[in-house]
């Protein structure tokens, strides 16, 4: 399997199939292992904090989450077959759980987010064993529910979710898998609206957010679009020049 590396911080080129294969040997062969979304925000900021660059890309599989990872690597010679995004791989990935049997638990997000995907997801999946969730990221509070889950969904943001992980594999260590999901438990929710499967298709999800949110979507547009492309050559030119 191919991985890329873009202003320091390595990505596995896989498709949503191959994304989940891998995810499915790790609850197989046991764990636990970590997986990260990398999106043009979070390279950005792993560019400039050396922490969270090394410990993204201590992750087992890093997801290339966002057109902008997939349009600058190809422009820089890195053919990603596509962007997997991690709310859709979060959908995919509850489904295979529910066929083989795989408990699940939901940490994070406000506002009873996490019980309400929870019950999402059991509607979608009838034989999804949810193991239970929690707003409260303390092990000791949570109990021993999620103790019993193959696989952990931590949406906390970047990058808190990534330092949840990495704080307690080892207090968690029966767990297979640890999904880094940022804010996917609020769109499965229905609290923030996803963009018509055509934008998403195309790769203007972006635009749809942007014209959803503007205050508060602008500035991470911004970035994103603008600032990431442009930081990114530049690293990239700046590196090969060394080399």
């Amino acid at each position: 399997m191919e991985r890329y590396t873009i202003c320091g911080v390595r990505i596995d080129n896989v498709t949503m199939d191959e994304a989940l294969s891998r995810a499915e040997k790790m609850v197989l062969s046991g764990g636990p292992h970590a997986i990260f979304s990398a999106n043009p925000e979070i390279v950005l900021t792993g560019s400039r904090n050396v922490e969270l660059r090394d410990l993204l890309n201590t992750g087992d599989l890093v997801l290339p989450d966002g057109i902008g990872i997939v349009l600058v690597g190809r422009l820089l010679g890195m053919p990603f077959h596509g962007r997997v995004a991690g709310v859709d791989f979060m959908e995919a990935l509850c489904a295979r759980a529910a066929t083989q049997g795989w408990p699940v638990f939901f940490l994070g997000g406000r506002n009873n987010v996490a019980e309400r995907t929870s019950v999402y997801m059991r509607r979608v999946f009838p034989s999804l064993r949810v193991a239970g969730w929690s707003e409260d990221t303390a092990i000791e509070a949570i109990g021993d529910s999620i103790r019993q889950a193959d696989i952990i969904f931590v949406a906390l943001g970047a990058p808190k979710q990534e330092e949840w992980i990495r704080d307690n594999m080892h207090k968690l260590s029966h767990a297979k898998c640890m999904v880094a999901i940022g804010g996917a438990f609020d769109m499965i929710a229905g609290d923030i609206p996803r963009a018509p499967a055509f934008l998403r298709a195309w790769g203007f999800e972006w635009l749809w957010r942007l014209y959803r949110e503007p205050v508060k979507r602008w500035h991470r547009i911004f970035y994103a679009v603008l600032v990431f492309p442009i930081h990114a050559i530049m690293w990239h030119t700046k590196k090969t020049k060394t080399q």
